[in-house]
């Protein structure tokens, strides 16, 4: 009977050894290990990401949730040498627009809000803050010099009488400028790294023109879902001397929107407690058991090899 493997395994285990000693460390750190990923994964929730029709209305599981259909726009930027008095808003009332003005205020901006990226006093500049309620269509609002404002342009009849009178227009301003904050939208973990954010214009005299895809994006963490909308960015500048060519364009920023009819559901997957608590059981009994039968093993190695010695 005591040359039955199993019989070898148990007098082996039964028997202090160097050996044994250093499985049995093994197998502890590795268990350890083991049960450190598990609950790192455990705790660490996966990100399931689903694409379905934004028609207004949603559900993730069994809750119903209504998407709403006028979004606020929140809005903060600074420019560097251009005076309050000079700057107005222009919406596209006609798109979604209509009564979209929630709050607006000009103001001198803080040095902080000038701080790293213009030399300019504070006397010089202008901040806007503001927000806005839009509809979920397409369309377009504006922040540019106002109409006393604006450098004149040449009232002439045909493209080529213009293109001769172009450089006789007014001398341009410096639009330069610090967009600070703009998302649609509350602030959630999706959208704290919105592209617009921070976002500093290269010396400008014309127009900045911000073209933004929103894709509506629900959030749900277990408890309540999050409604946010997130969007990409492409921009371009239009020199002052090319706006002469548009009676309608003044400089400043024009921000262009558009939404993707889909809607992005994200959703955290966390392990059930049950399939958490197995991973735990097979972590342990694995770990154990591997350690037996190395230390089995090794024990009957060296028993075989000592009585050949001998």
């Amino acid at each position: 009977m005591s040359s039955h493997p199993l019989a070898r395994a148990v007098e082996g285990v039964q028997e202090r050894t160097v050996s044994g000693a250093l499985i049995t460390g093994g197998c502890v750190l590795l268990i350890l290990s083991l049960l450190t990923g598990e609950l790192s994964s455990y705790f660490s929730p996966a990100l399931i990401h689903h694409l379905g029709v934004d028609d207004g209305d949603a559900s993730i599981g069994s809750r119903p949730f209504h998407v709403p259909d006028r979004l606020p726009i929140e809005l903060s930027a600074t420019f560097a040498h251009v005076k309050c008095d000079d700057l107005e808003l222009s919406v596209e009332a006609a798109r979604g627009l209509r009564d979209a003005v929630d709050r607006i205020n000009f103001r001198e901006p803080h040095p902080k809000e000038l701080y790293g990226w213009s030399d300019a006093s504070t006397s010089e500049g202008c901040t806007l803050d503001g927000k806005l309620r839009v509809g979920k269509v397409s369309a377009h609002f504006s922040v540019g010099l106002t109409a006393a404002a604006a450098p004149a342009k040449p009232n002439v009849i045909m493209v080529q009488s213009f293109l001769r009178q172009a450089t006789n227009a007014g001398p341009s301003k410096n639009m330069t400028h610090k967009v600070h904050v703009f998302r649609f939208g509350s602030r959630s973990s999706v959208t704290k790294n919105a592209p617009l954010d921070g976002l500093v214009s290269p010396d400008l005299d014309g127009q900045a023109r911000y073209a933004l895809k929103v894709i509506p994006t629900v959030l749900d963490d277990g408890w309540f879902p999050q409604v946010a909308n997130q969007y990409s960015l492409a921009e371009s500048y239009v020199s002052a001397k090319q706006l002469q060519t548009d009676s309608t364009a003044v400089p400043g920023i024009i921000f262009f929107y558009d939404f993707f009819p889909v809607m992005v559901q994200v959703k955290k997957e966390r392990t059930s407690i049950l399939e958490f608590l197995v991973s735990l059981c097979a972590v342990v009994g694995g770990c154990v058991a591997l350690a037996s039968l190395l230390d089995g093993a090794v024990f009957s190695t060296t028993k075989v090899l000592a009585g050949k010695a001998d």
